[in-house]
């Protein structure tokens, strides 16, 4: 497509797949950060990556959709363009592809330039106003959110207007030096991370995962759309509580917020509105709810608990 550049090329490694034999979601976000930063190179931001640089990109909000499995050995490429450049953030979209040019998934992000010492945002540089140009496009209908409206802003609840509505934290941890890049931050796929690692615990959101005989059957579950929107950025040695709530289901999907909140004082990092589905595992296809299915998911579900 006019307006997009090569950014990023491998493989899906077995290393990076999941119990449902394809590349997990973590790492699907850490390859789109890898053509984030070769796009930036190529707009003229060549030292945002270097050790003991001034400023560079963080990203603010992010939205992929999952669109046609990596298994382990697929080559795999990512083309990348830019939406719309302002002052100081720029919405960008990455499309990766297969080998054979099938669409695996795509994103469309918020990045904001990024003065590391002075933590806060500042102005692109002339260079990169001019060579944006080139690579500017329209929203291809190939990245266009399905389930999820970008133009929602995301509250970010804190954990104790969670609490009160019934929630427990059903994850927890620390973050660590590998889940930060250059900004010292944690980054979107860190996040993507301890959500997935956590969401095996979140029994209302998914009750087929404790049935012995769905899982006998080699069914699951899977992810089709996810949008995460930082609210705090977290930093190594800082603590979280996962708080993940099924908001709405319908015979094809059901949607969820994962909230990920401090457990010290109580503020929201992050939160990730997500749309899942029950899946095959022997036909790889999704599988079609009961109405019996949706209204058991739907006592469960706190519809007011919105991003």
């Amino acid at each position: 497509m006019d307006g997009f550049v090569l950014t990023w090329a491998g493989e899906c490694s077995s290393w990076e797949c999941d119990d449902l034999g394809h590349l997990n979601m973590r790492y699907y976000v850490r390859k789109f950060g890898q053509a984030r930063a070769g796009l930036f190179v190529r707009l003229g931001l060549t030292h945002a990556y270097k050790p003991g640089t001034s400023s560079t990109v963080r990203v603010r909000d992010f939205h992929i959709r999952y669109q046609a499995e990596a298994h382990p050995g697929n080559p795999l490429k990512v083309m990348s363009a830019i939406l719309q450049l302002h002052e100081d953030t720029v919405q960008l979209c990455h499309i990766m592809y297969h080998e054979d040019g099938r669409v695996a998934a795509s994103a469309v992000e918020t990045v904001e330039h990024f003065y590391l010492t002075a933590h806060r945002t500042f102005a692109w540089p002339k260079r990169v106003q001019l060579s944006a140009k080139t690579f500017t496009v329209p929203m291809p209908d190939v990245a266009k959110p399905r389930n999820i409206d970008l133009s929602v802003a995301h509250i970010g609840r804190t954990a104790q207007v969670l609490r009160d509505a019934g929630l427990c934290p059903v994850g927890t941890g620390v973050f660590e030096a590998s889940e930060t890049d250059i900004t010292e931050y944690v980054t979107a796929g860190a996040i993507f991370g301890r959500t997935t690692s956590s969401i095996a615990w979140f029994r209302d959101g998914w009750p087929e995962l404790y049935d012995h005989a769905y899982r006998e059957a080699n069914l699951s579950a899977a992810l089709l759309e996810a949008r995460l929107v930082f609210h705090n950025h977290p930093q190594q040695g800082d603590a979280y509580d996962y708080m993940p709530v099924l908001v709405g289901a319908d015979a094809y999907t059901r949607r969820f917020v994962h909230n990920l909140v401090d457990p010290i004082s109580g503020e929201s990092w992050a939160t990730m509105e997500a749309c899942g589905c029950k899946f095959d595992l022997n036909t790889r296809r999704l599988i079609k709810m009961t109405e019996a299915d949706i209204a058991s998911l739907m006592a469960a579900a706190k519809p007011d608990l919105t991003p």
